[in-house]
């Protein structure tokens, strides 16, 4: 499927992209009749995007640490520590407020841009508005996934790509496997309590528009317990 684009597709793409437009949008104002509006502008929405962008990361990361200290309280194992109950998040400063449509309104700013009869496709470059032309074989499609234990939980690494969600089952060494979970931020914390040593396998397959594409993953396991 080819396609021809400069914005990416998830979150941490547009972060690290819009980072990079609003802090060179400056160096063309003269060239380009931009003003000072449009600077300030684009800032503003780089920064409420970053901000917004760590705040959904931090109470995910809060939510997944207060179901495990609430299934460690509930279903033991009994004589297993129980540790400090999770910390509140504090989020840094709020930056200004901005409307709603970032990204619509950064689209509006860069279509004037290509349109100035100054823009140059070196401009277009450093400001990262020209999109690479790539071909997806979305058949050809597999997750590649690695385990790492955190906080005596299992943490699937995976990586989104082109696609818009991983669909991940477990097997608890019983040899079936089972749903854990659909998840569209990587990473995913498995929050099953461990109870006795066994060998946890993981395998996952990507989503696209809640469809399975391409292959499994390899399978990997890991010793719990």
């Amino acid at each position: 499927m080819a396609k021809d684009h400069y914005l990416p597709r998830t979150d941490e793409g547009r972060l690290i992209w819009v980072n990079n437009f609003s802090a060179k949008i400056g160096n063309y104002v003269s060239t380009l009749g931009l003003t000072a509006a449009d600077v300030t502008s684009a800032k503003n929405d780089a920064a409420m995007f970053a901000y917004l962008v760590n705040a959904a990361e931090v109470f995910t990361t809060a939510k997944e640490q207060r179901v495990n200290f609430k299934n460690l309280v509930k279903d033991g194992p009994l004589g297993k520590p129980l540790g400090l109950v999770p910390d509140t998040p504090v989020l840094g400063a709020k930056p200004a407020d901005v409307a709603p449509g970032i990204f619509p309104r950064l689209a509006q700013l860069v279509q004037r841009i290509k349109n100035s009869a100054a823009y140059t496709e070196a401009i277009g470059k450093d400001l990262g508005i020209i999109g690479a032309k790539s071909v997806v074989d979305f058949d050809a499609l597999k997750p590649k996934l690695k385990l790492v234990m955190k906080g005596g939980q299992v943490e699937v690494q995976w990586t989104r790509g082109d696609a818009d969600a991983v669909y991940i089952e477990v097997d608890r060494g019983n040899g079936t496997w089972q749903f854990l979970a659909v998840d569209t931020v990587p990473h995913y914390t498995d929050t099953m309590p461990v109870a006795t040593h066994a060998i946890w396998k993981y395998r996952a397959i990507y989503l696209i528009r809640d469809e399975r594409v391409g292959n499994w993953s390899d399978v990997i396991s890991i010793a719990v317990g």
